[in-house]
């Protein structure tokens, strides 16, 4: 008896386990103001709920920090940005996004 309840719950517990995937990001800087990241669910046919971290690096080698997370239906996008401080001086000129999503 006690044999069939341990078997019981690790189905239980394999049955509800999370699958976790990797989405690729593009990202564009524009006009050194700001950053926008965008990964999309292109390859599933349901929704997955992702975590986007987004980091820019200014002209000076200062790093900034976005981050964005949500549900995203087949075919959409997230995005997520990240703003310079001041622009006109210390202009973003790259940035890179992570994005981590589960079923």
């Amino acid at each position: 008896m006690m044999m069939k309840i341990k078997v019981l719950l690790a189905t239980l517990f394999l049955s509800v386990s999370t699958y976790a995937v990797n989405l690729r990001a593009n990202c564009w800087v524009n006009g050194g103001v700001n950053a926008v990241c965008e990964a999309c669910n292109f390859s599933y046919h349901r929704p997955i709920f992702c975590s986007m971290q987004v980091r820019g690096v200014s002209s000076r080698g200062f790093w900034f920090n976005g981050m964005q997370s949500g549900v995203v239906y087949p075919g959409q996008c997230i995005n997520g940005y990240v703003y310079a401080n001041n622009p006109y001086i210390d202009p973003l000129v790259h940035a890179t996004a992570n994005t981590q999503c589960q079923f």
